[in-house]
């Protein structure tokens, strides 16, 4: 290998007696990062709503950015000029960036005028074993994403941790489609790792590379991307598809194919975990370090926001408050009674309710505000509990 451990590591501090939930910390070369752990992501080089202040302030260790986005716009040679997406958006601390393998392979299920098979799905993406192939919706130029390219677009993203090229698997793909997918995968990921190696040789930062397991709730299949990773030496591990998050129960049985094979050495990164605090539990309880979801500040701006169990919040409600109902349209106390953020130490729930009724631009900052710091303090907690040996008391009280 072409790193040292002064340049990446992984260390558990603490492990709960009771589940796989783990007190770790990763090591990177812009910082540590305290897990389990929340990742805002920050699509184009920023969190939607938010500057970066704001996502210092929410108590963000980590943000995550989308590779196939940035290539897009603004393109490589101005996120070049800056050093990387960190420097561009003013970020001081550790980064992750994703493949582009998600986008490209969803890129048919992106116009509601599309048909599946079409000449249309045809002419914005075609995925061989070469890459894929694609029109850019800023300017309608080709592009081509293989593996390797994916690999030099996050060296000049430079990002502390980075994905494998991968072709996730979709509840709708057919048979063969799944087949092909998977075998894609194998391959594309052995080549990432390839240009990886090769790529790190020169840098002065080095990039820890996860490998990335597929496989939907196939057991064997999960297990062989597993074993796949393990044998091959990536740094780290992420699992996909859109078995994480589409639902807790679905992401625990998804976690559960490989749980006994994750090494005390190696984090592991769910790639777009959701289901708010419950999704977080079933992850963390399985070993899972980081994770990033886009919905925490989605929902934030349809007026969708978190509340602790002292607030009313359940596993029915989903620990969420709907602001633009009219119950809160005359409330004087904030969203949340505990909650140190920004917003709730600022404003009435009466104020974000006029807000995002309104559709004021101010509306989705706050909102989003209270979003990225309640699951940042949730992560807290988590830690808190796992340190103290109490972590069966907190999940008990959510």
């Amino acid at each position: 290998m072409y790193y040292s451990y002064m340049d990446f590591s992984f260390q558990i501090k603490a492990k709960d007696k009771k589940t796989r939930a783990r007190l770790g910390v990763i090591k990177t070369p812009h910082g540590e990062i305290q897990t389990p752990a929340y990742t805002p992501v920050a699509t184009t080089a920023t969190v939607k709503a938010l500057d970066t202040e704001d996502i210092i302030q929410s108590r963000s260790q980590v943000v995550l950015a989308n590779t196939y986005h940035l290539l897009l716009r603004p393109g490589l040679e101005v996120i070049k000029e800056f050093g990387g997406f960190a420097p561009f958006m003013k970020w001081d601390g550790p980064t992750i960036t994703d493949s582009g393998g998600y986008q490209v392979s969803f890129l048919r299920t992106q116009g509601k005028e599309l048909v599946v098979g079409s000449e249309r799905e045809a002419e914005i993406v075609k995925i061989t074993d070469e890459g894929a192939t694609f029109r850019s919706y800023v300017d309608g130029s080709k592009q081509l994403i293989t593996p390797e390219r994916s690999m030099e677009i996050q060296s000049v993203l430079n990002a502390d941790i980075i994905m494998a090229f991968d072709q996730p698997l979709a509840f709708s793909d057919s048979h063969k489609k799944l087949t092909d997918s998977i075998r894609r995968t194998f391959l594309w990921e052995e080549r990432s790792f390839k240009a990886w190696e090769e790529i790190q040789k020169k840098r002065k930062n080095f990039q820890a590379l996860y490998g990335i397991v597929q496989g939907q709730l196939d057991r064997k299949v999960r297990r062989g991307f597993m074993q796949f990773i393990l044998d091959t030496g990536f740094p780290g591990i992420a699992v996909g598809d859109q078995t994480i998050g589409v639902d807790p129960k679905i992401t625990g049985q998804a976690l559960d194919t490989i749980v006994d094979m994750i090494p005390d050495d190696k984090p592991v990164h769910a790639l777009g975990l959701g289901g708010g605090p419950e999704g977080v539990f079933e992850a963390v309880i399985r070993g899972v370090d980081t994770f990033d979801n886009t919905s925490v500040t989605r929902i934030a701006r349809s007026g969708l926001l978190y509340i602790y169990p002292e607030d009313g919040g359940t596993k029915k409600n989903k620990f969420r408050l709907d602001v633009t109902k009219k119950v809160t349209s005359n409330k004087k106390q904030a969203i949340s009674k505990i909650c140190q953020c920004y917003t709730c130490q600022n404003y009435s729930a009466a104020y974000l309710h006029h807000l995002l009724v309104a559709r004021e631009l101010s509306g989705f900052r706050l909102a989003s505000i209270h979003n990225v710091h309640f699951m940042n303090d949730l992560m807290e907690r988590i830690r808190q509990s796992l340190e103290n040996n109490d972590f069966q008391v907190l999940k008990k009280e959510w």
